[in-house]
């Protein structure tokens, strides 16, 4: 039989689970939505006991067709956020998730007394109203019964672990968002404090490498899974760097952008870097002295989701409509802010909206659907931008890598090489390597991503288009910095309604 390894990644909308081959042929594959809980005007939560239903079933699906024996499992998963149990490891409410607005209050203080500069010179990331500390202070003050219930605050990929194996563990990856150091590997109790957020620091579990077996399946979760009692379960890490190494990027300057529900871009790091200050994030990743600086923008295809569905067409539709609309889409531009939370990268700003600039009676569906396509790629753009060193290559995934205009549209928005590897369900494939790694199939990181990664297409920067969209670019980001004082009205003048 062929020896197979499963990658979990536990997506905001949908959890994903992978049988792979060693040579990173995907067996199987089979995914459930884990529903979103949205209990008011920008909270955002989710059941953590049908999270782990879900996922069990996907798991369980996957065993079932999967023609080979599971030699470990991987974990990866959505970051940020807040997912609490109790000492008898029960959720002891909905997790609060990264994409959550309750605590942008906070943020916008933190901002003018001093606390987020020096948060950031300390961590490498720009605090967020869907982090872990922000939510935590909230829940303390507008839930003080569950905090006082709480003994273990995890990540969402740490409380899928948990099930699989009794064990409480965190990586790197994830602790790097909470007080976790990447410089030096310490964690920085002090800063909770500042934040308001006492309590959270004992709260975190036990910190396992990447690549470490920090548990593994137990009789109760052989039994809703039907995987076999003992498959060694590794620690994992956050999705985007699973993504990163899923895609192929894996060595310090390579450049990854998942194009999926938020728009992540990012480079790997030898050594912590923290610059640009005051944004994005700088995550140690617990794998081969590695580090990961992402910039990661809250909302990438439900924009043209949004789209779709308000315009009235069908994605392939959209595509075509999108292309006869001319570069620059006749003056019509687009900033891609959709999440309630705001926006966070390049820059934070949790009471940043999308908008349509330029509209006139001459615009139609057309127009607006191109300035969509380019605004999301522009972001991206921007956000590059803000990464270490120069982009001039970027590994391209995610569900909006499958759009032949969206990567044509990176290439000249970036004026860089795109190339989209082969497959699908990256997250789940590089955090498939890490459990690979854990039980010694291959060499090092390196020896994995070159026998399981290949490109399927690539697409080059337009010249006459590139030096269209720098000229574009400049526009979409001056206007951008021009709205950061009228959002900050807006919710001044909206609070009072």
């Amino acid at each position: 039989m062929t020896e197979a390894i499963i990658g979990i990644d536990a997506g905001t909308s949908t959890i994903k689970v992978v049988a792979f081959t060693l040579d990173g042929d995907q067996l199987v594959r089979r995914t459930r939505p884990t529903p979103v809980v949205r209990p008011g005007q920008g909270l955002v939560e989710q059941d953590m006991a049908v999270t782990w239903e879900r996922t069990a079933a996907a798991i369980s699906d996957v065993v079932a067709v999967a023609d080979g024996d599971v030699a470990a499992v991987g974990v990866t998963g959505q970051g940020g956020g807040c997912w609490l149990v109790d000492a008898d490891g029960d959720p002891v409410r909905n997790a609060v998730l990264w994409s959550d607005g309750r605590a942008a209050d906070y943020v916008d203080e933190w901002r003018t007394d001093g606390t987020y500069d020096a948060v950031f010179d300390t961590f490498g990331y720009g605090l967020f109203p869907g982090m872990a500390l922000p939510i935590f202070r909230w829940l303390r003050e507008e839930a003080p019964d569950a905090v006082d219930r709480t003994t273990t605050a995890f990540a969402c990929k740490d409380w899928l672990k948990f099930r699989l194996t009794g064990e409480r563990t965190t990586d790197p990856s994830d602790a790097s968002l909470m007080h976790y150091r990447p410089a030096d590997g310490e964690f920085d109790a002090a800063v909770v404090e500042r934040l308001g957020a006492g309590g959270l620091a004992e709260r975190i579990p036990e910190l396992a490498r990447g690549t470490d077996v920090v548990g593994r399946v137990t009789e109760s979760a052989a039994a809703a899974t039907d995987l076999p009692a003992g498959t060694p379960v590794i620690s994992g890490v956050m999705d985007v760097a699973a993504a990163a190494f899923g895609s192929g990027a894996a060595t310090p300057g390579s450049n990854s952008v998942v194009l999926g529900t938020t728009l992540q871009c990012q480079t790997v790091l030898a050594e912590p870097v923290f610059e640009p200050p005051r944004a994005g994030y700088t995550l140690a990743l617990g794998v081969e002295g590695l580090g990961l600086r992402a910039m990661g923008a809250m909302a990438g295809t439900p924009n043209l989701d949004w789209a779709t569905e308000t315009l009235g067409v069908d994605v392939d539709r959209a595509e075509t409509m999108a292309r006869a609309a001319p570069v620059g889409a006749d003056g019509v531009a687009y900033h891609p802010y959709l999440s309630a939370a705001g926006e966070k990268a390049p820059f934070v700003a949790p009471g940043a909206r999308a908008q349509f600039t330029g509209l006139t009676p001459e615009h139609g569906r057309e127009h607006l659907l191109r300035a969509v396509y380019e605004g999301v790629a522009l972001a991206a753009r921007d956000c590059c931008a803000a990464l270490p060193g120069d982009v001039d290559r970027l590994s391209l995934s995610g569900g909006g890598a499958r759009s032949e205009l969206w990567c044509q549209l990176f290439a000249d928005c970036l004026d860089a090489t795109v190339a989209v590897p082969a497959g699908e369900e990256f997250g789940a494939r590089g955090v498939a390597l890490l459990a690979g790694l854990a039980t010694d199939a291959y060499d090092d990181l390196t020896d994995a991503i070159d026998r399981t990664t290949r490109v399927k297409r690539s697409y080059e920067p337009r010249p006459v288009s590139a030096t269209k969209y720098d000229r574009w670019f400049e526009f979409y980001r001056e206007s951008r910095e021009a709205m950061v004082e009228v959002w900050k009205r807006r919710r001044r003048a909206l609070a009072t309604l």
